[in-house]
């Protein structure tokens, strides 16, 4: 038996379910991807159809039928201002974390077609994720899967992202682990004498890792007392080794040391680093750039162990900079201009922190320094060289 209407048309099936068709503005005839137990649930469909049609909201479901690992993989493909490394990342969170199956009772999202993802999947899914993973990781890949869905949206696949869990995206840290001055020195003492420098460079300018592999003679003005940051180095899964400027302009600055640590980088520069001006400050025993994962496993690592502060990040060294540098009185937006940290009002921040306060900086951690002179062996100064 069949139901007429002025838009669409009912037709009750052999199973007793409700079948919906209708035309679409270019009169072609289609049936609902759905049936329905009852007339009055078939009708309330076809009556909101014809709602989000007139009002210009409507998506074809069809559109909808792709599949997400496809479509994840051409979103992916079209975020051409994306880094090597920040592309890696969200493929890795795609293959690891997004597409597969994460628990045996929630169904695969990429074997599903992105209009059969619905909001009460993605709790589902995200609570499973909590906890196979953790919650940082299913923060993490929340927020990746609702920019892809969020996409669909606008691509006209999706009427609305079904991602849409309070808080979903947000991310609780561990508290952030830092060391105290003393065991700065005491980790570079222990640490081979060939990275000392590095570790203290580490601690009390904050600079990143692939910012500090990448430094080279020309960036250090250790006559003025400032070490010029114009470049990041690091190594891709696959290999690939990229050497390019930091991803935002405050990651581009210049960084005062004091004369401690200037003395410290000039013996390195003396015992360590090859000759000209291209070449890297801080080198393997035979003259090659750092690897992250060899440095972590063949050097960092022991040392840590021997002074007892196993499991410290080279990371932490940024956050022991950041907290030695408000001991020394520095303001938020001085900190952050000295570690290269971004925000929306950057070019501000930037702007009005004063070389003489980044100066200030500096001095006031030798006077720390200085007075740990009883307690841990201090590098007596050297003579100036012109480094």
């Amino acid at each position: 038996m069949a139901g007429k209407r002025d838009f669409g048309a009912l037709r009750r099936l052999p199973s007793g379910h409700w079948q919906v068709r209708y035309h679409l503005p270019t009169g072609e005839r289609i049936t609902a991807p759905l049936t329905f137990r009852t007339r009055a649930d078939a009708n309330a469909w076809l009556s909101q159809l014809e709602t989000e049609m007139r009002r210009g909201i409507w998506v074809d479901p069809r559109a909808g039928q792709v599949r997400p690992d496809d479509y994840a993989q051409a979103w992916l493909n079209g975020m051409s201002m994306l880094a090597p490394r920040t592309r890696e990342i969200y493929a890795s969170q795609l293959n690891l974390h997004i597409l597969p199956a994460v628990d045996p009772g929630v169904p695969a999202l990429g074997e599903l077609a992105i209009g059969e993802i619905t909001s009460e999947l993605v709790r589902v899914w995200h609570a499973s994720l909590v906890k196979a993973r953790t919650r940082s990781v299913a923060a993490k890949a929340y927020v990746r899967l609702r920019q892809i869905l969020g996409q669909a949206v606008k691509d006209d696949r999706l009427a609305k992202n079904p991602c849409r869990i309070d808080r979903g995206g947000l991310e609780r840290h561990s508290e952030q682990r830092f060391i105290n001055l003393g065991q700065l020195y005491q980790l570079a003492d222990a640490i081979d004498p060939r990275y000392r420098a590095l570790v203290l460079t580490a601690g009390l300018t904050g600079l990143r890792q692939g910012e500090l592999f990448a430094l080279r003679r020309r960036d250090l003005d250790l006559a003025g007392g400032w070490i010029h940051v114009r470049r990041k180095r690091i190594r891709l899964a696959s290999g690939e080794v990229i050497e390019d400027e930091p991803k935002t302009e405050a990651g581009l600055r210049r960084v005062a040391v004091g004369q401690r640590l200037g003395d410290e980088l000039r013996h390195h520069v003396r015992a360590y680093t090859p000759k000209g001006l291209e070449a890297y400050v801080f080198t393997t025993g035979t003259g090659l750039p750092l690897d992250r994962n060899n440095f972590r496993q063949r050097t960092w690592e022991p040392a840590t162990a021997k002074t007892g502060l196993g499991g410290l990040r080279f990371h932490d060294m940024r956050h022991t900079a950041g907290t030695l540098a408000a001991q020394t009185g520095a303001s938020t937006k001085e900190r952050m201009a000295r570690l290269g940290h971004a925000s929306p009002r950057a070019s501000l921040i930037y702007q009005h922190a004063a070389e003489e306060r980044e100066r200030r900086i500096a001095d006031l951690l030798d006077q720390l320094t200085e007075a740990l002179a009883p307690i841990i062996p201090i590098r007596p100064a050297a003579e100036a060289d012109g480094v």
